[in-house]
């Protein structure tokens, strides 16, 4: 045990002497930090955004207010009067902003066709949407692997091409206590320095503490193990420096970007998903259709969905808002098989990939952190369900008005339905990928302790 704390010892001095790695290391937390910054700004902007909503909605009504009386026919409020569907992020999602970035985080909502607004999102620049955010997920997932290779291309190799191997083993001190000295100093400066960053982001981002501070910190640390039990193997080879930097950045490259990119490819051909402007295509080709239609056509098609207000007048004059509104709903019921699929699809291709994400430990890790954080594709579909359920209670408020023919006074902007939704972790989904990191993790350090005693070391 003495040997193994002097050989501690040793390296550190060495890590200290070697600037060049204390610079990486400085680099990287340096980063880490910036992307504990960049997660916690965009989500700051984000609130910020949600909360300046309830003043729109507020000036909306304003306008409308002073733009029609008192008593005014709802038809004209449901047309003009807009409101919101909101998903507020969670605190966690400044660490792991996942899918905020390109999934709308709220819907401006009115009384027409739902689709249409459904899938209608801002512009966003493509060159940042393909980069992504640079968060602290971002910096734990791709960038500290990196941070592993270059402390441990050389473990042995160095000192074999040096000749100090040679001098090292003939001391009264076994192979397997040097790596293992060597190997437990650069894990224990790895896992300490993203301790670090994870306490940090935590405390930036104000998370609450419970149970997902576990789950995040088990996910790191095995993630980084996982790297560790790749450069062990490649220890076990013995082979040059040269040869192991260049081994240990191809699986990087393997497993981080070659890997998640093909199975992005075979996924998206597996399970094809057509896209939402070809619905609101749709939506809008029937919508239109319907100004062409008998209104008696419409109205019974809309009477057979909604028998409850069968018994109102017919509709005799040109336009009518009871109608509009009729045909508008008609058009969401034309594709909604469609949009169900859609759906359906989209989760169908999230669980091919949580099957398959075993193949790259760095999806499974992201995955993981991405549902811990409710920034998640599952969030998302949750959130557009609870965005129609929403646009049904819409509709089930201004029915009675336009179908009785009752008058709209400005008191009833205040009894209209708002929305509500809050995001809940994936916990099963972090935990699976707990799972599977753990079995990679034992899977890398049983090949490379297995090359190691098949394969003594070579102090030359």
């Amino acid at each position: 045990m003495n040997t193994f704390w002097i050989l501690l010892a040793a390296e550190w001095r060495h890590f200290r002497a070697a600037k060049g790695l204390v610079l990486l290391c400085s680099l990287l937390l340096l980063t880490g930090l910036y992307g504990i910054y960049y997660g916690a700004t965009e989500v700051g902007r984000q609130r910020q955004h949600l909360a300046a909503l309830p003043e729109l909605t507020r000036r909306n009504v304003a306008e409308l207010q002073v733009k029609f009386p008192d008593s005014t026919d709802a038809g004209d409020i449901g047309y003009y009067h807009s409101t919101y569907a909101v998903n507020p992020p969670d605190p966690w999602a400044a660490l792991s902003l996942g899918l905020r970035d390109v999934n709308p985080y709220y819907m401006k909502l009115r009384l027409l066709g739902l689709h249409n607004q459904l899938y209608a999102t801002d512009n966003t620049n493509p060159l940042k949407v393909l980069s992504g955010n640079f968060d602290l997920a971002f910096v734990l997932v791709y960038l500290f692997p990196l941070l592993i290779i270059a402390l441990c291309f050389n473990l042995l190799s160095a000192e074999r091409e040096e000749g100090i191997l040679t001098l090292l083993l003939a001391q009264p001190v076994g192979a397997g206590v040097v790596v293992g000295a060597k190997l437990a100093f650069r894990v224990g400066l790895v896992l300490g320095l993203a301790a670090l960053l994870s306490a940090v982001g935590m405390l930036w981002a104000r998370v609450p503490p419970d149970g997902r501070v576990t789950v995040w910190l088990g996910l790191t640390a095995l993630y980084c193990l996982f790297w560790f039990g790749v450069a062990l193997v490649v220890t076990a080879l013995q082979r040059t420096s040269a040869f192991n930097a260049v081994t240990l950045l191809g699986v990087w490259l393997l497993l981080v970007v070659l890997v998640p990119s093909l199975l992005n490819l075979w996924v998206a051909a597996a399970r094809p998903v057509p896209q939402g402007i070809e619905l609101t295509i749709k939506q809008r080709e029937e919508i239109h259709a319907g100004w062409d239609r008998p209104k008696q056509q419409t109205m019974q098609r809309f009477f057979a969905l909604h028998p409850e207000w069968r018994d109102t007048s017919t509709i005799r004059e040109r336009f009518a808002w009871r109608w509009y509104y009729a045909f508008q709903h008609l058009g969401d019921v034309a594709v909604a098989p469609q949009a169900a699929a859609y759906a359906q699809g989209l989760q169908q291709r999230y669980q091919l990939v949580e099957q398959l994400n075993l193949l790259s430990p760095a999806i499974s890790v992201q995955s993981s952190l991405n549902a811990l954080a409710a920034t998640d594709l599952p969030t998302h579909l949750k959130f557009q369900r609870s965005a129609v359920a929403y646009h049904d209670t819409l509709r089930a408020f201004y029915y009675p008005y336009l179908f009785r023919k009752a008058a709209f006074h400005h008191a009833d902007y205040a009894k209209e339905p708002m929305h509500r939704f809050s995001s809940q972790p994936e916990l099963p989904t972090a935990f699976r990928g707990l799972g599977k990191l753990l079995l990679s993790v034992a899977l890398v350090f049983a090949l490379g302790f297995a090359g190691l005693r098949l394969r003594p070391i070579n102090p030359r």
